[in-house]
């Protein structure tokens, strides 16, 4: 094992005195535009704040059909401004339609502002091009690879620098409403994929913390870590080549609308859009805070951030009830440790997350497997998520056809926490997080009900034996004795995972 470790760190070190160097960064500030006055956006919330001051409205997401139809609905009614971030942006159905809006919205003299980790982003979508090209749009990528051809090679030969990648999420449309949660643009977090499904969680927040999301975009957009993409990409299209990219960006759209139809109808139903259609959508208000990280924090490797004080203090504070939904969980010997004294001091503390055969990442459940034991004997109740039946999913592509990608954290059913935080290494040390804790009793006690519905249908409980677990079908009752739906190869894989000295990076 000891051989192992110094071997990997042998080869990163060696890798790393050949780093290729990027150019400094020379990009033009740009700041939060004041909140829209005018248009169907600002006139609906206006009066819905008027008599709010302080404070913050919610709306839940947690379908991903009405999460995509609020992205596409607010972008589509914005008069003055879109600023997106995200750390996975695809090229696939939902991700054309969001762009075309984005375009849309361009055309209409909106201005856009679209900021990427460059680790997911693609180099090859004409689409981002066309789009970053247009005089109302600029698109930036987050602490970008200088080696565009091969970037994982790159994050060999820059691995202090490159393995810390931007995780928040967030859109804000006219520095009115915003959309914070766990969600990245793609069909597998809005249940357009055949393939797989993430059960995910949103918050449409507008108020007060629509402001505070402002402040944090600004802070990451203007960061020296934030790169225009022509400074990557530097050639423009021609008149003739953008609309000819136009047209076959409108025959997919209209394609998709033609032979997606059971999505196109679900996209109708969606009870967001119900709502909003009938001005009855119905908000929580309460106190909120928008915590992050700084961009600092990929150079300042174990900096303490606001986030993670702000959450410190929470836990600190919790009495009674403590609710963790976290897809990649690795608690560590603190975190363990750290649960383990809640409980002792009378918190009952419940711990959902993914089962072997619903992860997405084995790895990082060869992370989480081995404190198991330590929290079960200490009292903690532990859920993972089951794997839909009849679907057994590869040993090593992670695809499954449902996981748990939700991050949240319910404290004594007074304050929710909701954003891209997990509670593993990789989330706390290495990269950059956001979220929003909110304050409102009568929602927590809701969000906490709907997961005990949730777990009574599709998940096992974990328990001991002898010394020994085995897992309980919440549904069925039936018990298994060793990880349930999990084939053979994802057994031998998180085993192998578990023998590498890797879970600081987990």
């Amino acid at each position: 094992m000891l051989l192992i470790r110094f071997f990997i760190i042998g080869v990163v070190l060696a890798m790393a005195g050949c780093a290729t160097k990027i150019t400094p960064n020379t990009s033009t500030p740009s700041y939060a535009k004041e909140a829209a006055k005018t248009g169907k956006l600002a006139e609906f919330i206006s009066d819905l704040t008027h008599d709010k001051q302080g404070q913050t409205g919610v709306y839940t997401l947690g379908q991903g059909v009405d999460a995509f139809v609020s992205r596409v609905s607010l972008i589509n009614a914005a008069t003055s401004s879109i600023d997106l971030q995200y750390y996975i942006y695809n090229n696939d159905i939902t991700g054309n339609q969001i762009n075309y809006s984005l375009y849309n919205a361009a055309e209409r003299g909106v201005r856009v502002r679209l900021l990427l980790d460059d680790l997911k982003a693609s180099d090859h979508n004409p689409q981002l091009h066309i789009l970053n090209q247009h005089k109302n749009v600029e698109i930036r990528l987050f602490n970008p690879s200088p080696n565009r051809r091969n970037k994982a090679l790159g994050i060999l030969t820059d691995f202090a620098r490159l393995n810390s990648r931007m995780h928040n999420k967030s859109l804000t449309v006219d520095s009115l409403a915003s959309v914070i949660g766990g969600r990245n643009i793609g069909d597998e977090y809005f249940s357009a994929s055949h393939e797989v499904e993430f059960g995910d969680f949103d918050l449409l927040l507008i108020g007060e913390a629509t402001h505070d999301v402002n402040t944090q975009f600004d802070v990451y957009w203007n960061s020296e870590h934030s790169y225009p993409l022509s400074v990557f990409h530097p050639r423009r299209y021609s008149d003739e080549e953008t609309i000819a990219i136009l047209s076959e960006w409108e025959e997919q759209i209209t394609d998709t609308e033609q032979s997606q139809t059971e999505y196109i109808q679900a996209l109708t139903q969606s009870q967001f859009l119900e709502y909003l259609s009938e001005g009855a959508l119905p908000w929580s208000w309460g106190k909120a805070d928008v915590l992050y990280d700084p961009p600092s924090k990929i150079n300042e490797k174990g900096l303490t951030s606001p986030l993670l004080d702000e959450l410190e203090s929470a836990f600190a504070n919790t009495q009674k009830d403590l609710f963790i939904i976290s897809p990649y969980f690795v608690p560590g010997d603190g975190g363990t440790k750290y649960l383990i004294d809640m409980v002792e001091r009378g918190v009952n503390v419940t711990i959902l997350t993914n089962s072997l055969a619903a992860t997405d990442v084995v790895a990082v459940h060869s992370g989480y497997a081995p404190y198991r034991k330590a929290l079960l004997k200490a009292g903690i109740t532990l859920y993972e998520t089951k794997v839909k039946p009849n679907f057994k999913p590869s040993a090593w592509r992670g695809s499954t056809q449902a996981s748990l990608h939700a991050k949240s954290i319910i404290f004594d059913k007074q304050q929710t926490f909701v954003g891209s935080l997990n509670l593993d290494p990789r989330s706390m040390f290495i990269n950059t997080e956001i979220g929003v804790l909110f304050e409102n009793e009568a929602l927590s006690s809701k969000i906490v009900s709907a997961l005990n519905d949730a777990v009574a249908n599709s998940a096992y409980r974990v328990q001991l034996s002898d010394n020994k677990l085995i897992w309980l079908d919440m549904d069925t009752q039936k018990t298994f004795k060793s990880e349930p739906d999990a084939s053979i190869w994802r057994k031998i894989g998180a085993c192998f995972f578990r023998l590498l000295p890797i879970e600081d990076q987990l």
